[in-house]
């Protein structure tokens, strides 16, 4: 039998659109989570993606999930080819595709592949159980020479922190002209400063569960802090964050329901993917929630099927690949 080169090019084409289809691969891939700090939920979640990618992909592909970056850097690591995919925040991948707030340009080639994973919010705890509980109240009467400790640039928290303390007269310049001070730690110096009594406000986005905040609460006197109505509405008309309630008991002393800023998790990589992997990634994800639920309290109502492909909830357009997956499950039209 005599096989054309037009013959084997086709041939080759059939296999690779059964492939696509089917989401199989064949050769191994080497793949980059960008995720945070260990401590935080995204560390967990990057750990967990990457053994139920290690079960799917083939023989000899290496996943690796370093806990590095963070939402504000993660867009830059996946642009610029330093990380395969990543961990978001629909709110900061928007500013990202825009080139606003924490960017000086656009990031065009970012691509959603799952959003909807989680609500996260901008969380003020106070030392101290008899202070507040509004955050107005801390920062003026409180603790007027406040000593504040934010986790490293490159996160959301930091950002999100300096936002809202900005509008309420309680920026870096402002408060060390009234003897106060920030500062920028991680979250194990952190823990201690507040063991040690040597801080006064941590602010910070975290989910439900997340541990270093339920630590953090669970070992010492502290008030979580309600911002002031006035500051979640220009939080939300300034910068886009989401005003959503955070329900009491997501934390250890948290006996209220509080109004946060608030925005949710998503995953995304960039156009350097291909259709095929990132198919094969969101059918894993999407077809193995169960055990990504059973990784963190805060994944409870993680569910695909619940518009995780929306544009509003990923910031970002989404990936090709992605939408062929959510196609043929008949959840995007």
């Amino acid at each position: 039998m005599i096989v054309t080169l037009r013959h084997f090019i086709r041939y080759m084409a059939a296999l690779a659109a059964v492939a696509f289809a089917t989401g199989a691969m064949a050769q191994p891939v080497n793949l980059t989570i960008g995720s945070f700090s260990q401590g935080s939920g995204w560390y967990v979640y990057a750990v967990n993606l990457a053994e139920l990618l290690h079960k799917v992909l083939p023989p000899g592909s290496r996943i690796d999930a370093p806990p590095i970056a963070g939402a504000v850097g993660n867009p830059r690591m996946v642009s610029e080819g330093k990380a395969d995919l990543a961990f978001g925040m629909a709110l900061v991948n928007k500013w990202a595709r825009t080139g606003t707030v924490a960017y000086t340009k656009p990031m065009t080639n970012l691509r959603a592949l799952v959003g909807g994973w989680d609500q996260y919010y901008l969380v003020a705890i106070g030392a101290g159980s008899d202070v507040g509980p509004g955050l107005d109240k801390f920062l003026e009467k409180d603790r007027p020479h406040t000593r504040i400790v934010l986790l490293p640039r490159g996160g959301v928290g930091p950002v999100g922190a300096e936002q809202m303390l900005g509008l309420m007269n309680a920026s870096e310049a402002a408060l060390e002209q009234r003897g106060g001070s920030y500062e920028h730690d991680s979250f194990g110096a952190v823990k201690g400063r507040f063991a040690s009594h040597s801080t006064d406000l941590f602010i910070h986005v975290a989910n439900p569960g997340h541990p270093a905040i339920t630590e953090i609460a669970h070992n010492n006197a502290v008030t979580f802090l309600q911002p002031p109505q006035s500051v979640l509405d220009q939080m939300s008309k300034l910068y886009g964050w989401q005003i959503k309630v955070m329900p009491k008991g997501s934390f250890p002393k948290q006996d209220h329901d509080m109004r946060l800023p608030g925005t949710t998790t998503t995953l995304f990589a960039s156009t350097r993917m291909s259709d095929e992997l990132a198919y094969t990634i969101v059918k894993t994800i999407c077809e193995k929630t169960d055990q990504l639920r059973a990784a963190h309290k805060a994944l409870a109502n993680f569910d695909c099927s619940k518009g995780v492909w929306r544009e509003e909830v990923n910031g970002l357009p989404l990936h090709p690949g992605a939408a062929r997956y959510y196609r043929e499950r008949g959840w995007l039209k």
